[in-house]
Parts: structure tokens; C-alpha cells; sequence
């Protein structure tokens, strides 16, 4: 039975016929070094939450915060910059930028100092620290073109990102909670306006079961799909601006 299959028969997706209980992570090898992993708490709580069935790895990812302090394997997280490598953009032009520090870098806490102090509390424990980034023109034949979904290619390579990441049972969680002009000194990016930065990320390895952080890692719902889609004309919904739950 495929890994697919198996993810649905355990979680209740159409077509169950299965009473195996179901397990913390599902993990499926798909080269010699490298696992692929399912989250399943957060599977097992949104499936019944999914108004049409969709990719459990969808279902899987969640903005995680207890890490476990240790460093990050280095193909690992070229890997999940490949992922992005690979996200949708303006004519190919590919408008992402990515900057980070890891733990042992001269720069580690110059990159921590940069978040507001709620996100230090949980972030110190990433291996990995990245800057988000998306540049906003080019030059084209002599001419400066301006890139209108700068921000959506940023943001769409992120997430290629964050999927790769959960597949690998890391944790990769986007941060608005920072000081742009500090961590813009930081990169030495200062003075170039060509460049917007978008977000920070951490990322790291997610902590051992049993591991108390005094963190609540909850798996979060959605609002209903009638609050954000409107069919041929625009109509604002009541619940698009509700607060998060």
C-alpha cells in the first residue's frame, strides 16, 4: 500500500476501511538519506475541520515554535532552498532573496536581536534564522521594469519552503514580529530600496516528544471558504475579518 493510501486509511479520508491506530509521525524513505514525515496531531485534528479533501501534507504544516537548540543539517536546509528554487514568478525572473545565519554564525544573535522579544523567547532554539526578501525591478533590455508580485513570489517560494520543511519534520515558521531597520543594518542591506524585506523565518528541528517548552503548539483551524471567495464579483464577507482563533 503506497505511503498515500496509508496516510488515508489512518486518518479517515474516503475509503477508510482501516483500524490501525494511528502513530505521532508516519515517515516514508524516499532516498537513503531522507525521510519523509507526517505530522499526524495536526492531520488527525483538521481532516474532520476540511471542507474538501485536499494533500495531507497541506493538512501537516503548521507554524510550529518548540525547536530543539541544535543545529540544522546543512543538505537539509539546502533543500528547503531548493524548494523554493522552484515557486512560480514574473516571467521566470525568480524575485526572491534569502539571507541567513545559523547558530554558530558571527552573526546569530544580531539575527535574534532583530525579532521583538516574544519571538526571541521561542526562536533562540532554531537552528537557522532566514531573512525573507523580494526584490522589486530589474533591468530589461536597458530599461527598469518593475516587478508587481514581487511580494506574492516571495511569499509563494516560502511556502515551497515550509512544505519541504514539514516533509522533513523541521519546523519552519514565518515571522512578521521584527525590526525591519535593524535586521536591514544587520544584512547590509541599508540604503538599497530595490529590495523589500518581507519576513523572518526559523527554522528548526522539532523537539523530542515529552519536551515541556512552556509553548503551545496548538493545531489552529481555518474560517470557512465562503469567507475569502466571492464568484465574478467581489462581496465582502462577514467573516473575513475575523480576529484568529
Amino acid at each position: 500500500m503506497s505511503l498515500m493510501n496509508r496516510i488515508y486509511n489512518l486518518f479517515g479520508f474516503k475509503g477508510n476501511e482501516s483500524t490501525v491506530e494511528p502513530v505521532p509521525i508516519i515517515t516514508e524513505t524516499v532516498s537513503p538519506n531522507v525521510n519523509y514525515t507526517y505530522d499526524s496531531e495536526s492531520i488527525q485534528t483538521r481532516t474532520p475541520t476540511q471542507m474538501y479533501p485536499v494533500h495531507p501534507m497541506i493538512l501537516a504544516r503548521r507554524s510550529m515554535r518548540t525547536m530543539d537548540g541544535k543545529t540544522v543539517d546543512n543538505d537539509s536546509l539546502m533543500s528547503l532552498f531548493e524548494a523554493a528554487r522552484w515557486a512560480p514568478s514574473h516571467f521566470n525572473m525568480q524575485n526572491w532573496r534569502f539571507v541567513y545565519a545559523t547558530r554558530d554564525s558571527p552573526k546569530w544573535d544580531q539575527y535574534l536581536d532583530s525579532l521583538w522579544a516574544l519571538n526571541r523567547l521561542w526562536a533562540k532554539n532554531a537552528g537557522v534564522l532566514v531573512v525573507a526578501m523580494s526584490r522589486k525591478s530589474y533591468v530589461r533590455k536597458g530599461k527598469v521594469e518593475l516587478v508587481p508580485t514581487h511580494s506574492f513570489e516571495a511569499g509563494s517560494a516560502w511556502m515551497c519552503m515550509a512544505l519541504e520543511g514539514t516533509a522533513r519534520g523541521l519546523v519552519v515558521h514565518a515571522m512578521s514580529g521584527f525590526y525591519k531597520d535593524k535586521i536591514a543594518n544587520v544584512i547590509g542591506l541599508n540604503g538599497n530600496d530595490n529590495y523589500e524585506i518581507e519576513a523572518m523565518i526559523a527554522i528548526g528541528n522539532r523537539a523530542p516528544p515529552g519536551y515541556f517548552s512552556g509553548l503551545m503548539d496548538k493545531v489552529t483551524t481555518r474560517n470557512a471558504i465562503e469567507t475569502f471567495i466571492s464568484k465574478e464579483t467581489f462581496q465582502e464577507s462577514e467573516g473575513s475579518s475575523e480576529t484568529i482563533k
